[in-house]
C-alpha cells in the first residue's frame, strides 16, 4: 500500500489515501455538503470507505459523535489513521458488515444515517478487489442498506444517500418500503449539456408523504460547493 495525504480544503483536514486502492470521489464531498446534522445529534456512516464523508462532516456540522461501518479492513486501516492524524475524538471506526450496525449500536437510535454505497448491480470487470466491493453491489445490496438505516433510525431521523440518478425509481421503492420517506432529491449533472449522473436523496423515517426536487450542475459548484448545495436546499 502506497499512502498519500491530500488536503481536504477545509478546516486544514487531511484524508489518507491508497494510490493503488479505492480512492473517494467528488460524489462523497457532495454528500458531505448535502446531509445536515444538529448539535448533539449521533451520526451513523455506512459504506464509510477512507471515512472522507464524515470527517468532513466534523467540520460542516455540530454533530456528537460518528460510528463508521466498513467492511474492508485496508480502509477502516486508512480511517483511523486520518482520524488520528487530524485529532478527532468525535469518530470511531467499526470494521464490520452494515448489517451489524443496528447490533453494534445495541438498539441505540441515532439521528442521522449518511451512505455512499456501491452503485452498479452489474459483475465488474476490474481486477482491483478492493475497488470492486466500493462499487459493485458484492457484499451488500440497496436493499440491505435501506433495510439497516431504518433500524438505526429513531423516528424523524434522516438518510442521506448519494447514488446513480438512473436508480431513482428503485431507491424511493426501497426507502419507502422501510418507512423512510424520500423528502428532497437533488440531481446532479456535470454540466448544463449532459444528462443527469447522481442524485443525493434525503428521507426521513415515518414522516408523511411529500418528495421536493431540486438540481445542480457540478462545473458550477467548483468554486464553492458547500454554499452552492446550500443555496439550493433553502430553496425548499
Amino acid at each position: 500500500m502506497t499512502k498519500v495525504i491530500e488536503d481536504l480544503g477545509c478546516n486544514n483536514l487531511k484524508i489518507l489515501q491508497d494510490t493503488a486502492g479505492y480512492k473517494f470521489t467528488s460524489d462523497s464531498v457532495l454528500l458531505a455538503n448535502f446531509f445536515s446534522a444538529k448539535k448533539g445529534d449521533r451520526v451513523v456512516e455506512l459504506c464509510s470507505g477512507c471515512g472522507v464523508v464524515s470527517i468532513l462532516g466534523t467540520a460542516k456540522t455540530n454533530a456528537e459523535h460518528f460510528y463508521l461501518f466498513e467492511l474492508q479492513p485496508e480502509l477502516v486501516k486508512l480511517s483511523e489513521e486520518s482520524i488520528k492524524l487530524n485529532n478527532l475524538t468525535n469518530v470511531t471506526v467499526f470494521n464490520k458488515d452494515l448489517s451489524l450496525a443496528p447490533q453494534t449500536m445495541q438498539g441505540t437510535r441515532v439521528d442521522v444515517v449518511l451512505v455512499n454505497p456501491p452503485y452498479y448491480t452489474n459483475a465488474s470487470k476490474g481486477d482491483n478487489f478492493q475497488i470492486d466491493i466500493a462499487t459493485h453491489e458484492r457484499t451488500t445490496t440497496l436493499a440491505q442498506i435501506c433495510e439497516s438505516s431504518a433500524k438505526l433510525l429513531k423516528h424523524g431521523g434522516k438518510l442521506y444517500m448519494v447514488h446513480l440518478a438512473e436508480r431513482f425509481a428503485q431507491i424511493c421503492y426501497e426507502l419507502i418500503k422501510n418507512k423512510l420517506q424520500p423528502k428532497h432529491a437533488m440531481f446532479v449533472r456535470p454540466t448544463l449539456a449532459k444528462p443527469y449522473s447522481v442524485v443525493l436523496i434525503e428521507a426521513t423515517k415515518g414522516a408523511k408523504e411529500g418528495l421536493k426536487f431540486s438540481e445542480i450542475i457540478y462545473s458550477e459548484l467548483l468554486n464553492n460547493p458547500h454554499d452552492q448545495i446550500q443555496k439550493t436546499k433553502n430553496k425548499h
